[in-house]
């Protein structure tokens, strides 16, 4: 699931658009490196008490107990814009609907189901500048192993850094912090 988010933030910070012959518009931002910054909040989610324990051994946060930041450097090509939208499109699992974009902002609704899980949400990203894209997810997620809903919110911030990758495979994002 997080992939699929990934792979839906990445496209938004792209500004895609889907005609009735599924043709692309030019991205509205520069092609480069950027930096994103997300802050995830998650609620509902049980873990059994051993899971947690080993969780808070290891350093790492317990998801639903905080929100968490993570910080990431991306390459955005031409070639990654082309590859990325191609596997969303043929993504069978996951459907966008009330697609609407502008030269300011792009949102949709988003629909996916994968074995005994179903996640349905509301994206929205604000194109600020071409260098400086914000926006947020609510997504709410059900799943036959849990009584009730995962609810997960997440905010992002992507900024520009400027056209050299400096090393920054486009295939392989690097997470900062």
């Amino acid at each position: 699931m997080k992939r699929k988010l990934c792979l839906v933030i990445a496209v938004l910070a792209g500004s895609v658009v889907l005609t009735a012959q599924d043709a692309v518009t030019p991205p509205a931002v520069k092609m480069g490196l950027w930096q994103n910054t997300s802050t995830n909040t998650m609620t509902g989610i049980q873990l059994p008490p051993d899971v947690v324990a080993k969780m808070q051994a290891m350093g790492r946060p317990v998801p639903g107990t905080a929100p968490t930041t993570t910080v990431s450097q991306s390459c955005l090509t031409p070639e990654k814009w082309q590859k990325s939208l191609g596997n969303m499109q043929q993504n069978k699992d996951c459907q966008f609907t009330n697609v609407h974009q502008s030269a300011s902002g792009m949102s949709a609704d988003m629909l996916c189901t994968t074995e005994g899980r179903s996640s349905k949400g509301h994206i929205e990203a604000a194109f600020e500048t071409q260098e400086k894209i914000n926006g947020k997810v609510h997504m709410e997620i059900t799943s036959a192993r849990q009584s009730q809903p995962i609810v997960m919110d997440m905010t992002f911030e992507s900024l520009y850094q400027g056209s050299d990758c400096k090393g920054i495979s486009p295939d392989s994002p690097k997470i900062v912090h």
